[in-house]
């Protein structure tokens, strides 16, 4: 067990997942200032109506965007390794985990993956998103392939309380078929740019 420092937010974060934030509170301008300084990660876990989610994701801070003078601050994260939230406790005013990191067992199912890969291209061609379409087809895991989508967050749960990168795919596989059917509601476009 590994305990983390905890952000919850109304949010899923998962691998590889860019999430901009804007520091307010004086207990989070003390959270992030630590991580930048000891490089060090904290968790962000899905809140909803005060209850937190059994799932969450490690973030690192990849950018300082601003720094305001009263010690606010606009940063750039990234998801880095999914855990599991066994119990939690108050540091202070700061949310303290208890977390077993998830093991990332990525299982080159490529014929399956590639399949997704395909559907995800259509996707973007189908919203008339062209650009960088080379960057997308570099894409080799599941996460990947929802960079910029805004899932609903039962379904971002889903995928990352799942233990098998074959079932994430097969779960996706399901939302990407509905999207292409037009039986599942595409977020904007503007969702979709890397």
């Amino acid at each position: 067990m590994s305990h983390l420092k905890l952000f919850p937010l109304s949010l899923v974060s998962f691998p590889t997942k860019i999430v901009p934030l804007h520091i307010f509170e004086e207990r989070y301008k003390i959270l992030i200032s630590e991580c930048i300084n000891n490089k060090s990660e904290f968790g962000i876990v899905y809140q909803n109506n005060n209850s937190l989610a059994d799932f969450g994701c490690s973030m690192k801070v990849l950018k300082v965007v601003k720094n305001y003078p009263d010690g606010r601050m606009d940063i750039i994260s990234k998801g880095e390794n999914i855990f599991k939230l066994n119990s939690q406790s108050l540091d202070g005013e700061l949310l303290i985990g208890e977390v077993r990191y998830k093991e990332s067992k990525i299982s080159q199912n490529s014929e399956k993956f590639e399949i997704l890969k395909d559907k995800y291209i259509k996707i973007l061609l189908m919203l008339g998103l062209t650009s960088n379409l080379d960057g997308h087809l570099k894409k080799n895991i599941p996460f990947e392939l929802l960079e910029g989508i805004s899932l609903p967050s039962e379904f971002e749960l889903m995928l990352i309380s799942t233990n098998s990168e074959s079932d994430r795919i097969k779960i996706l596989d399901r939302i990407f078929d509905k999207i292409l059917k037009n039986e599942f509601s595409i977020p904007d476009a503007s969702h979709f740019e890397s």
